[in-house]
This record gives C-alpha cells, structure tokens and sequence, in this order.
C-alpha cells in the first residue's frame, strides 16, 4: 500500500480523536468550584439518565473534561465508587466516533468482537428547564486497548453542549492536548493500538517504556513507573496507585503565561518549567496531574 492510500485508509477509521477525559470526584460541586478557580468555564450541572452518576463538562473546540461523580449511590454507578476508594483522579478516555454504527461494523469486520452501540441519555439542568442531551456508546473490548477500558462515543445532540459561551476558559485552554497511561509493562500496547489507529499513528519504544498513539486529534503516551518522569518533567508516580493508572492531563494552551497569570490571581500553587509548561499538583485539580503546554 502506498502512503497516499494508507494515509487514506487512516482518515476512514470511523475511531478518532479522544473524546473527553473523565475524571472522578467525590463531590461534584466542590470538584467544579476547584476547575473554576483553576480558570476553567463549566457547563451547567447533568444527570445520567438511569444511572446515578451527574457530571460538570468543560467544553473545547474538539474535546472536553467532564467531572464525574455520585448523585444517588442506590442506582447503577458504573465502579465509580470502587474507583474513588483510592481517590480522586482521572478515572477513563473516551474515544470519539461520528457514527458508532459504523464503528461497530468496522470493528466486527476486522475481527474485533464488540457488542453493539448502548444508548445513553444525559439531562442538563439549565434556568428554563432540563434539557435531554443524547448518545450512542460503543464499549470496546479491555484486550484491544491495553491500560484503557473505554469506549467510543457518538453525539447525537452535539449542538446543545458545544456552545459558544462554554468554550472559552480565563486560563486560555483550548483542548487536550495528551493523557498519559501508567502500566507495569507494555508489551501488546504497540500492535493493538495499530489495530485501532493504524501503523503511522503508533510511535515508540516499548522495551523502554514509551509508546506514543496519535488517535487523530489528541495523543495517548503509555509509560511505565520508570519512564513517567522523562515524560513529566521529572515528576515521580504516587507509587501508591492501582496500575494501570491515568496519571496526567496535558491540556494546550496558546500561551501558558495566560495560565501562569491566572493562577497567581487565584492563588493557585503550581509550578513553572524551563519550556514554559505551567504544572498544576494533584492537589490543586481533584487528583490530576494537570499540564498547560503551548502547541507544538
């Protein structure tokens, strides 16, 4: 195949992009008021339909964070509860698709055994009324995305959530730039993920314990505890977490300054790197280690 065709090949996998990064809280409206101080603009509050789950987005142009946290433990909560044993911190990705549909026969035809796409529902508290925002979630199976259990997601009222006025944010950030994966070893990560991305966008090392995947419109590195701090600017693994773990948020920002200025105003404590990269510890961010990187 030549590059031309496979580049081709690439842009029909109907599996791209991260989607959103779910972070798991124990108390929804303290984890917002935490975002907001971190100059985050969050969305209205929501509620699973069916679930007791309720959430808080914080929208971008191509992705978003969502917090996540329990509203009614006597209803289905998905293990967030078991999650949240250990903590707070980033609890999964989801994976963007425009058509699960079309994912799910993908996936089936390249032997990929998959259940078919689940509907879910999501009422967003607004001042006229709730409003009923709706999905098609694709489950994959743990064995293709190691280090991940995720599925990929389709909008079917994308209109409703990405909104104008949700998708600016006073520390000038502009969607996810990577989420870092921590794993014991990686050996599979390298061909299960060419078998979702393809081959050009899988890059690295995993002897060395470095695994880039470019899922389209935002990267996943997996790493072991040994490697994480070349990736972070040194910063150790809280050796205390389950692995596999989601272990860092890296977000873009046009300019981290912007950031950087922001948090002084606010009184949040983070840190200043030689490339500009503004670090914000765990504790400031509901148990993310979260980054402000410039575009490269």
């Amino acid at each position: 195949m030549s590059q031309g065709d496979a580049e081709t090949a690439g842009d029909m996998r109907p599996i791209s992009g991260i989607d959103h990064a779910l972070i798991g809280v124990a108390d929804l409206d303290k984890a917002r008021d935490a975002y907001n101080r971190l100059g985050f603009t969050t969305t209205p509050r929501g509620r699973h339909v069916g679930w007791g789950t309720g959430n808080y987005t914080i929208m971008f142009e191509n992705d978003y964070v969502e917090l996540l946290g329990v509203i009614d433990p006597t209803q289905y909560i998905h293990g967030l509860d078991t999650f949240l044993e250990t903590g707070e911190g980033l609890l999964n990705v989801a994976l963007g698709t425009k058509d699960a549909e079309a994912a799910f026969r993908w996936l089936q035809q390249n032997g990929i055994d998959v259940s078919p796409p689940e509907y879910l529902q999501r009422l967003m508290e607004t001042d006229g009324g709730d409003s009923t925002l709706q999905f098609k979630n694709l489950y994959l199976p743990p064995d293709v995305t190691p280090g991940l259990k995720t599925f990929a997601c389709e909008h079917l009222t994308r209109d409703m959530v990405w909104r104008p006025e949700w998708l600016s944010h006073p520390n000038g950030a502009s969607g996810i730039s990577a989420v870092t994966v921590v794993m014991e070893s990686l050996d599979g990560v390298k061909d299960n993920y060419v078998r979702l991305f393809g081959e050009a966008a899988v890059s690295g090392d995993e002897r060395r314990g470095n695994i880039n995947v470019d899922t389209g419109n935002d990267e996943l590195w997996f790493v072991t505890p040994k490697s994480f701090p070349e990736r972070h600017y040194d910063k150790q693994l809280d050796r205390r977490l389950p692995l596999p773990c989601l272990a860092a948020l890296t977000l873009t920002v046009n300019d981290p300054q912007v950031a950087a200025l922001y948090l002084s105003g606010q009184q949040v404590a983070f840190e200043r790197e030689v490339d500009g990269t503004v670090i914000v510890a765990s504790q400031e961010a509901c148990g993310v280690l979260l980054e402000f990187a410039a575009a490269s």
